[in-house]
């Protein structure tokens, strides 16, 4: 279970590194960041039982995670999401470091 749970870690760390990214490029709409965590909450409860399509619920990170125990786990969505979340987070970070905050 502790596997099971740990599965989901790239995902938050992707929702992580995107809140960077609009801290970093939009400081004044960082609280929007929890419209796109709930969204990702609604997405993941509510999106298979309204059959949403495959686009509207690859817009979580989470839909591309196995859903584990029981899922079978490949390597690729535990590769691109964390450097995807690195990506947002230096392009966050590095939006930040021009910001005249002095």
């Amino acid at each position: 279970m502790l596997a099971a749970a740990l599965s989901q870690v790239p995902a938050v760390w992707t929702l992580t590194g995107l809140a960077v990214l609009v801290f970093g490029l939009l400081p004044k709409a960082t609280p929007a960041v929890w419209a796109l965590v709930g969204g990702c909450l609604a997405l993941g409860r509510l999106g298979p039982s309204l059959k949403l399509p495959a686009w509207a619920m690859n817009l979580s990170p989470y839909s591309h995670l196995p859903k584990l125990p029981g899922a079978d786990a490949t390597a690729a969505p535990f590769l691109w999401l964390p450097a995807l979340s690195v990506l947002f987070a230096a392009v966050g970070l590095a939006a930040v470091r021009r910001r005249d905050i002095g």
